[in-house]
């Protein structure tokens, strides 16, 4: 062959395979001069001798295609559907529009007269003609012409050759390089000058069309029997994984610059037109007969979108929209169906699997949305994104539905709001994820707008439902939901009380669409409003007001677990019964909460709500089993149990191996059918239309799973617990033992966080960005560049530190929470210490110490302190209005919590703090005492228990730490300061107390503890400084006010009986100040009981001294080891 031939002929197979039938130039002669489409034929006719009729059926191929695409602006964008939403039927796809047929037909008889000739390629084209103009059952005909069409390597020559065993536009006669290695070159700049030289691609374009037209027409003719076509489809699977050989693993879809390549879907533009339609109808179709729970040689769906997964990289978002809409949908509801558990995963830690795929196909699926959806018109819904929005939150569930994985979601959220005007479902979704990621605030302000549009759309539409409005049962839900957010935000922050009547309000909009006969909804609502009212009880600090509240809280309760027993409303009645008042009652406590336990076994809190009840009810045994079973919740699987099933997710589909044929591994079944029972078959598309994506939406939980830092949290404060059960029942002696227990756990976890934080994520799952994504022109923001999660460590979470006995003798026990730390005074010069590592002291038997510090409080004013307390007494003389204002004033007239100088004894995590309120816990009893710490009890002691350890700086990434968690910590080392001190062990208690103050400078404990270490010393004037710092902290401190009013009534060098030596303007003071905090806070607690009716039996007011004393006693008795406030909260 000469030059010139040789080139025509390449040509002419290069603009088929391109298929840009309308181009102006879709060919060059060799010396680069542009050529039309009858140009390059005439020229391949004149220099191509003896193949006119390749030409023709070329030129009759190129007219059909400009025929089929008349209709269409661009070649690559499908039809919008007649009905509906997404593409799944097949209607006119592929065929002639009427005012087009007479052509056609000219076409097709002009074909008919070269049948002599008998040729693959012209079969070929004659099916097509037929198909075209609505003629399948003449279109199999032609097909059948053509042997074993699903048999490639009779039509398709083999790479590296030039000829096949029939003639099918390929270059007659001499050797050329594959089009595998065009493939491979594609991506560099030569690629376009690269031949395509032995023809493959272009029969492999043919075999598919062929392929997907014998499909089509037994679709058409035998529509009852979806398994004929579905079967022709799959004869092209090993078409397709040959393709994907050839023309995807060898090009990169981004190139050496970082931007999008696409010269493998340009030059082969036409090979992948077909691909995608017979990829879309093999799926819609696959859809409704096969069963996703199987994968086997008749259940080949997932092998179809596996396929669509590898080739749709590398095509552009805005090919064939309306199709790629449809597989995507159907896709990411088949993982969903396949893989969901409404269950968490055994270990929350590591996603599942399955999410990456899922994240991958939903990253190109929003692409595609971008350019295929428009901002709606007045009075429209962008309905794709809507529905595109529910799948993500069903993929999210289906995950396990953990907040620390919210993030991709939320990103999906922001960016469905620019293509979406007000739409309620976002911001419904929206106020749910955002309050599981822990962005609260922002979720009150969703959780506000979301009401502002749904209930301005309800008196728009004459309070009917429309679509705009939201369905009664996702309203409801959604407003008891808000409601139970609002009440645990008010319930854990200082001033909630705003928060608090809001979750009122939204309770009362909530019933005004209730349908009583949803019984489910009805004891939800019922549920919320109990737990309304007990958080209005505590917030309000109304003494006339809190009795009716807690009662009609208890009765909301009751009414709810009968109406629709729950484990939620089960543990909210055990509190109640709990609490203190006339319901109380710990044999029914016990009872719900063990039905709380038996509903939801995974649920840490229920299991440390009913440890705590057998500990109040002096069944030590049985509380310390239950902490034990409690305290395995959460912890990570044991590798066997993993090996055996432990994890909630199914084998990967595939285990790395080919789909194709499923052969077998090893003589045993495939990997994709080893399931211990097969669950019922499903499929995808069981009803016409496609079904809503809100269908696959979990019901309503009562409350979301917990994130790695609230389990981090809950199993810490369960593990407190324990210390406290066992110091109450062992002694000091015996809780120093088990806070080794604790910081080695502690230590342990936080070193799983790290080794997990520093573990490198797959680049897929922080950075899913496929190439449909990134070819979209439109400027995005910064939250639309793909979720990009960083790890979030567990917090530390727990109350103030559980506190020990006061050193003076009272008739109702007195303990201090947390507990009295020692510290170096004036005129108290501190004994030197070694250098000693407490951590390694016992764990590798090496001792630690630390070196002298001086406490902030040295370093203030001591002339103020008489200034604080006038201003104490001109807060309670000037009413309960006044009191926050006036608490501000003092703080401004003295020295701020100032910083203890850190020891070298103590590790430094080098947490950067800022002040935050808090309310500190209330006082607790622990009848049994340790030891009793006298003045000059100052001995070190080198076996201190353990605080938590200071890991390599590799491993303490601890990124974006929240003020509750610095909290927390703080709070933690002041618990090891209380064992310290109760087993007399000062200098220890020191660093613990030191180190409290540089986690936390804002917390009030720190300085309640100081104070007592002053007491314990003798210095009670430094130790009213130290209480007094941290009321001007929280004006509300209980512990602070409790002792500051001890101390009042008992001086320095006076003995109890010595009444006639307490200022009377100090009883005065104490009297005022703890009647205002029986009002709040201390209303439950009995050492302010007990120290008000000794205040008011100086003042000679017998009645009110033997009511208080009566309460006191009363609390006293039915206090367990800990605070179940402290514990487990008043509401879940």
């Amino acid at each position: 062959m000469s030059g010139k031939d040789k080139h025509y002929w390449s040509q002419l197979r290069s603009a088929l395979t391109a298929g840009q039938w309308s181009s102006q130039i879709p060919a060059k002669t060799p010396n680069g001069t542009p050529l039309s489409w009858s140009e390059l034929f005439r020229k391949f006719n004149k220099h191509c001798i003896g193949y006119k009729d390749v030409a023709e059926v070329a030129s009759q191929t190129h007219a059909l295609a400009l025929l089929i695409a008349a209709s269409s602006k661009d070649q690559d964008v499908d039809r919008p559907p007649k009905t509906g939403e997404f593409v799944l039927e097949l209607d006119d796809e592929c065929m002639v529009a009427e005012e087009r047929i007479a052509e056609a037909i000219a076409g097709y008889e002009i074909l008919k007269k070269l049948e002599s000739a008998n040729f693959d390629t012209l079969n070929f084209a004659l099916a097509y003609y037929a198909y075209a103009l609505g003629n399948p059952s003449e279109c199999l005909s032609h097909l059948q012409k053509v042997p074993d069409v699903s048999h490639i390597t009779e039509h398709i020559p083999v790479a590296g050759t030039s000829r096949s065993t029939t003639m099918s536009l390929q270059v007659p006669g001499g050797d050329a390089p594959s089009i595998s290695s065009v493939g491979g070159s594609a991506a560099s700049e030569s690629a376009s000058n690269v031949p395509v030289s032995d023809g493959r691609a272009w029969a492999m374009t043919e075999s598919f069309r062929s392929i997907c037209l014998q499909g089509m027409s037994n679709e058409k003719l035998f529509p009852s029997e979806p398994d004929k076509a579905l079967a022709v489809y799959s004869t092209a699977l090993p078409l397709l994984s040959m393709t994907e050989s050839e023309f995807v693993s060898n090009a990169s879809p981004i190139g050496a610059s970082g931007k999008l390549n696409f010269a493998s879907f340009t030059r082969f533009r036409e090979l992948w037109r077909w691909v995608e339609t017979i990829i879309w109808r093999a799926v819609t179709v696959g859809a409704r007969i096969c069963d996703i729970n199987r994968e086997d040689t008749h259940n080949v769906l997932w092998s179809w979108l596996a396929h669509y997964s590898t080739c749709s990289a590398y095509w552009p978002s805005n090919f064939r929209t309306a199709h790629r809409c449809t597989i995507s949908v159907l896709y990411i509801r088949a993982l969903v169906l396949r893989n969901g558990s409404p269950l968490p995963p055994a270990d929350i830690s590591k996603p599942p699997p399955w999410l990456h795929t899922a994240r991958s196909v939903i990253q190109e699926y929003r692409a595609i949305l971008s350019v295929c959806t428009k901002f709606p018109r007045a009075g429209e819904h962008n309905v794709k994104v809507e529905e595109f929005v529910d799948l993500c939150v069903a993929v999210w569930e289906a995950s396990g539905a953990i907040g620390d994985y919210a993030g991709w979601v939320i990103d999906v959220l922001w960016w469905a709001t620019r293509m979406t005007f007000n739409s309620f479902r976002i911001m419904r979704h929206m106020t749910r994820l955002l309050h599981v990621s822990g962005d609260t605030a922002l979720a009150k302000r969703t959780l506000k707008l979301y009401v502002q549009i749904v209930s301005k759309a309800w008196q728009a539409s004459d309070c009917t439902i429309s679509d705009d409005t939201d369905s009664n049962r996702d309203w409801v839900e959604t407003l008891v939901a808000g409601s139970r957010m609002l009440c645990k935000s008010a319930s854990i922050s200082q001033d909630g009380i705003e928060d608090a009547r809001e979750a009122g309000r939204l309770i009362d909009l909530a019933r005004t669409r209730l349908d009583t006969n949803h019984f489910d909804l009805v004891a939800a609502v019922d549920l919320a409003e109990g737990v309304w009212n007990s958080v209005m009880a505590l917030k309000e600090r109304d003494p006339h007001s809190r009795p009716k509240r807690l009662a009609d809280a208890h009765e909301l309760f009751l009414k709810a677990t009968e109406t629709h027993s729950t484990p939620a409303g089960h543990y909210h009645l055990a509190l109640s019964y709990a609490r203190p008042g006339p319901s109380y009652d710990l044999e029914k406590a016990l009872l719900s909460s063990g039905l709380a336990v038996e509903g939801d076994p995974k649920e840490i809190r229920y299991w440390h709500l009913i440890g705590l009840l057998l500990a109040a009810s002096e069944q030590w045994k049985a509380a310390e089993e239950i902490f034990e079973r409690g305290a395995e919740i959460g912890e990570p699987a044991a590798e066997d149990e993993l090996l055996n099933g432990g994890s909630n997710n199914s084998e990967l589909l595939t285990d790395g191996r080919a789909i194709d044929g499923l052969p077998s591994v090893d003589g045993a079944t495939h990997p994709v059918l080893k399931r211990a029972s097969m669950p019922p078959p499903i499929y995808l598309l069981d009803q016409p239309g496609m079904p809503p994506a809100a269908d696959l939406l979990l019901p309503a939980a009562d409350h979301a799973a917990p994130s790695r830092q609230e389990l981090f949290e809950y199993s810490l404060q369960l593990r407190m617990t324990q210390v406290a059960l066992v110091e109450h029942v062992e002694g000091a002696e015996g809780a120093e033992t088990k806070w080794l227990d604790v910081f080695s756990w502690i230590a342990e976890r936080r070193g799983l966080a790290a080794v997990a934080a520093e573990e490198p994520q797959p680049t897929g799952m922080n950075n899913l960005k496929s190439p449909s994504e990134l070819v979209l022109s439109v400027s995005r923001s910064s939250h639309d560049k793909g979720p990009q999660e960083p790890p979030q460590q567990p917090q530390i979470i727990t109350s103030p530190p559980e506190d020990d006995t006061l050193p003076l003798p009272m008739p109702i026990p007195i303990t201090i929470s947390p507990a009295t730390p020692e510290e170096v005074s004036r005129g108290f010069p501190a004994e030197p210490r070694p250098t000693e590592k407490i951590l390694e002291e016992k764990v590798n038997g090496q001792v630690n110490g630390s070196r002298g510090r001086s406490l902030s409080i040295d370093r203030g004013d001591t002339s103020k302190s008489k200034k604080v307390q006038q201003m104490l007494k001109n807060r309670v003389n000037k009413g309960q209005a006044r009191i926050s204002t006036i608490s501000k004033r003092i703080g401004s007239g003295v020295v701020r919590p100032g910083h203890l100088r850190r020891s070298n004894s103590t590790p430094d995590f080098h947490a950067v703090l800022r002040p935050t309120s808090y309310q500190a816990s209330s006082i607790h009893s622990r009848p049994n005492m340790g030891s009793l710490i006298r003045r000059n009890s100052i001995t070190p002691s080198i076996s201190p228990p353990p605080p938590p350890p200071t890991l390599p700086a590799a491993q303490t990434k601890w990124s974006h730490r929240t003020a509750r968690e610095t909290r927390l910590e703080s709070d933690l080392w002041l618990m090891s300061a209380a064992t310290f001190r109760r087993l007399g062990k000062i200098e220890q208690a020191k660093g613990s107390v030191q180190e409290a103050e540089v986690k936390d400078e804002g917390n009030p404990a720190v300085w309640v503890q100081l104070g007592l270490y002053y007491v314990a010393l003798g210095h009670m004037q430094h130790a009213i400084e130290a209480f007094q710092k941290a009321l001007f902290i929280d004006p509300d401190d209980v512990s602070a006010s409790v002792h500051l009013c001890r101390l009042y009534l008992t001086p320095e060098g006076s003995s109890r009986t010595a009444e006639d030596e307490v200022d009377p303007n100090n009883v005065d003071l104490v009297a005022g100040m703890l009647g205002h905090l029986t009002r709040g806070a201390g209303w439950d607690v009995p050492e302010v009981w007990y120290f008000l009716a000794k205040a008011y039996g100086m003042q000679d007011r017998k009645d009110k001294e033997r009511e208080c004393l009566t309460l006191a006693l009363q609390l006293s008795e039915r206090r367990g080891v800990r605070e179940v406030a402290s514990a487990v909260g008043w509401c879940i």
